[in-house]
């Protein structure tokens, strides 16, 4: 087995076809494809630290805001429970040692994972034998897209002249979905919608995972009045028309919104891992 630094030296984007076929042979369903992993480990805007052999795995880190994640972790299935796992890991915390707590997964607005798959047994297993713990837990809900309903209208593609107001609106009012809202615009991937006092709500989907649905949100002042029905139903009507059948509400909050509204039910579960930072050396 390849062991030391040539099994955690960095890898760069050109490493990045190899990545892409570990992970499809690793994580399963669950896998980012190669223009997910470029825009989410190789773009100046988001500087991650990627090490690795594609041949036998990788490991990515990234800083966001003083806090440390663990954005990527896949060992080859011949290669899993031979110690890869934890060596990785153990490159991974050194690059991200003084951060304080490190989380796996579940690090917007660039995340590829909101936690870890729940079916991922064996990666449990060696996050807890590092010591992690589970924190919480993220949902996505699947939704068919040959049964929805009609689309009501009212909602509308963004467009890059809107780009300020959404910026602005974003700001105001949901700050922490910002940066995916605006990548969503920029991809033309964003509906939105206005009402008496301007922009209402917004729904993005293929943001940082295609087939993926959300943020989705209405200005808070007028939650209750079913602004975000058109669209979520506008969103998921422009997918079927792409010729998708199905599709993922990500990282959801309400259930009975999705599950009431297009028929949504419950999907994959991720499971956020987290490990408390170490205690300082003496002397330090």
């Amino acid at each position: 087995m390849t062991t030391g630094s040539t099994l955690t030296g960095r890898l760069g984007p050109d490493a990045l076809a190899g990545i892409a076929e570990l992970c499809a042979s690793s994580l399963g369903p669950d896998a980012p494809d190669q223009e997910e992993l470029v825009a989410s480990l190789f773009t100046p805007e988001s500087p991650v630290v990627v090490r690795g052999d594609p041949g036998i795995g990788v490991v990515a880190t990234a800083e966001r805001g003083g806090q440390a994640f663990v954005r990527l972790l896949a060992v080859h299935p011949h290669h899993q429970r031979s110690g890869v796992g934890h060596a990785l890991m153990e490159a991974a915390e050194d690059d991200l040692a003084g951060l304080g707590p490190i989380t796996v997964g579940a690090d917007a607005p660039d995340y590829l994972f909101p936690g870890v798959p729940s079916r991922m047994t064996g990666m449990f297993c060696l996050l807890e034998a590092r010591g992690y713990s589970r924190a919480e837990t993220n949902l996505n809900m699947d939704v068919d897209l040959t049964a929805l309903p009609p689309d009501p209208g009212g909602a509308r593609r963004a467009r890059q002249s809107d780009r300020a107001e959404v910026d602005e609106w974003m700001q105001l009012h949901w700050p922490w979905w910002r940066a995916e809202v605006l990548h969503a615009l920029d991809k033309d991937r964003l509906l939105v919608s206005h009402d008496e006092a301007g922009l209402a709500g917004f729904c993005a989907w293929d943001v940082n995972r295609k087939g993926w649905l959300g943020p989705i949100a209405v200005r808070p002042a007028a939650m209750g009045r079913r602004i975000g029905v058109p669209l979520l139903l506008g969103a998921l009507h422009d997918m079927r028309a792409e010729g998708r059948t199905r599709a993922e509400v990500a990282w959801i909050s309400p259930v009975r919104f999705y599950a009431r509204t297009v028929g949504a039910v419950m999907g994959t579960a991720f499971i956020v891992a987290r490990k408390a930072a170490a205690a300082p050396e003496a002397g330090r």
